[in-house]
């Protein structure tokens, strides 16, 4: 009767009959509580409708009902972990991984989805142990490859990456996102590199436009490393139309809304009283500007204080904001709405998720490094006052040249052209120009020439306004990992500091004018 029912409703659930299919569902275990698979349904089917909450509720009924370390207790306790990565409950998804049973598990398909979610929660370090014990169970998984090759790179350890990419590359030579990882592992060196492998593999025929994009890209970082300018630029010309040509974007509609924040969150709005206690927010920093402007060199020099965590580059304050204000039908709609936000309610769920993390769950002081932040600084002020706010400023055109020549997955669509490029630097310009006039002396300018410059005073005037301790070994930060990363700049981050990038778009100026008579026209003061 029970196992009837349930098949029943996942006949109905298959025909997107949800709350049928729920009903069935509900009569079945109320039959059988042990019916795990019938649990499940029922959360499926409030996953379908947008109640993850309840599905979260009926996925923890599921695993109990099943004999803990049991195959379908292990399957439950992953779906249960997967749903609630998607509420952001990310201490809540470790909590449930660590119970998995590592060391009786022989069966690949578990032990790559663990290790999967353990890399979303920013959990590096599970994440490449579950992955490495995957690979050891089928290491001709090419997927499984990839994903240890990136999970290496995150914790460091380079070689182990490009032996794990050379595989991959040598069985796969289509797997075209491959070459570029491996390529930003190292400098290359004359006698040490892949460039007759690139040229080589863009002769293929029929080669796939994202494909050529990702060797072309491989192919500049290379050249650059070895000073060939004129082919490096070529190569990334060649990358970025090609990626620019597959994209959908509207570059005056992003500079539109640039303006309308501003327009919206005006000096008036910030004399409102927004009722945020003053204590919100004590023990986070928002670390933020452009892309590839030396963010994570900030955060990595942070870390290296006691009991300062990093959450990764997390969307919450931007998911939050616009789950509370619900789009409406324009962009300038839904700005307007977030106009009559409850701040103070927006800061305590953000302060909440934000400390549920695994990697920040316990830790007095967290850093959000997500650079886009700069799009709400603000408005963070507001929800959450005594956070921190760090600026990361650069040379703009370095800023430029470093964003152009670093192929985002889905984030930046200004960045493959270079007048977008430019005109979209000019809209961040004038919002970071606008944030500071209407609260002043609350974001922290950190110059990115000036901290390569002079680490030692730079990072102590960092740490002094975080309200942090500094100590000597701030200056080693680059031999320090407590959590790994996963940024473009994961390799670099683990070399001291050094100035090679600073001034870099001088080698390329002549490439380089689309985007500095843009920023000229700006008022942008280009030396």
């Amino acid at each position: 009767m029970p196992e009837q029912l349930y098949r029943s409703a996942l006949t109905l659930y298959r025909q997107h009959k949800y709350r049928d299919a729920a009903a069935l569902a509900g009569r079945a275990v109320a039959v059988d509580p042990k019916l795990v698979n019938g649990w499940r349904l029922r959360a499926d089917c409030c996953s379908a409708e947008g109640n993850l909450q309840a599905a979260v509720a009926y996925l923890w009924l599921a695993r109990d009902a099943a004999e803990p370390g049991s195959r379908r207790w292990i399957s439950a306790s992953l779906h249960l972990a997967e749903t609630l990565l998607r509420t952001g409950q990310q201490g809540d998804v470790v909590t449930v991984l660590a119970q998995l049973p590592y060391a009786a598990l022989d069966h690949v398909e578990p032990l790559a989805r663990a290790a999967y979610l353990y890399s979303c929660c920013e959990a590096h370090r599970e994440a490449l142990q579950w992955y490495e014990r995957a690979l050891q169970l089928a290491p001709q998984n090419r997927e499984l490859q990839f994903n240890c090759a990136a999970a290496n790179r995150a914790m460091g350890n380079l070689a182990r990456a490009e032996a794990l990419y050379d595989r991959l590359i040598a069985a796969n030579p289509r797997d075209f996102e491959a070459y570029k990882n491996r390529s930003d592992l190292r400098r290359q060196a004359p006698d040490n590199n892949h460039i007759d492998e690139l040229n080589q593999r863009l002769q293929q025929p029929e080669l796939p436009a994202a494909g050529a994009s990702q060797l072309q890209f491989a192919l500049a970082k290379e050249y650059e490393d070895l000073g060939e300018c004129d082919r490096s630029f070529a190569a990334l010309q060649q990358a970025c139309q090609l990626r620019r040509r597959s994209i959908r974007y509207d570059a005056a509609q992003d500079l539109r809304r640039l303006r309308t924040i501003a327009d919206t969150f005006d000096a008036h709005f910030f004399r409102r009283d927004h009722a945020a206690e003053p204590s919100a927010g004590a023990g986070i920093i928002f670390i933020l500007g452009m892309p590839r402007t030396g963010t994570t060199l900030a955060q990595r020099l942070l870390c290296c204080g006691d009991d300062v965590y990093s959450a990764g580059e997390p969307d919450t304050f931007a998911r939050l904001l616009m789950e509370l204000a619900p789009p409406g039908e324009e962009e300038e709609a839904l700005v307007a709405r977030a106009r009559r936000l409850n701040l103070a309610q927006l800061g305590r769920r953000y302060e909440a998720e934000l400390r549920s993390r695994f990697s920040t769950r316990r830790a007095p002081v967290i850093i959000d490094k997500n650079p886009m932040n700069f799009l709400y600084a603000g408005l963070i002020r507001r929800a959450l006052p005594a956070a921190k706010i760090v600026h990361l400023r650069r040379h703009p055109v370095d800023t430029g040249y470093a964003v152009l020549k670093t192929p985002f997955r889905d984030a930046y669509p200004f960045s493959y052209d270079q007048r977008e490029l430019a005109y979209y630097y000019l809209g961040y310009r004038a919002l970071m120009e606008h944030w500071q006039r209407v609260i002043p002396g609350q974001i922290y300018d950190l110059h990115y020439e000036r901290l390569v410059a002079d680490v030692a005073a730079e990072s102590r005037a960092l740490f002094r306004f975080c309200g942090l301790p500094w100590s000597a070994q701030v200056l080693e930060f680059h031999r320090q990992d407590k959590q790994g990363t996963a940024t473009a700049s994961a390799s670099q981050v683990r070399q001291p500091v050094y100035s090679a990038s600073v001034g870099k778009w001088k080698h390329f100026r002549a490439w380089l004018q689309p985007m500095i008579e843009v920023l000229r026209e700006g008022g942008v003061e280009i030396d």
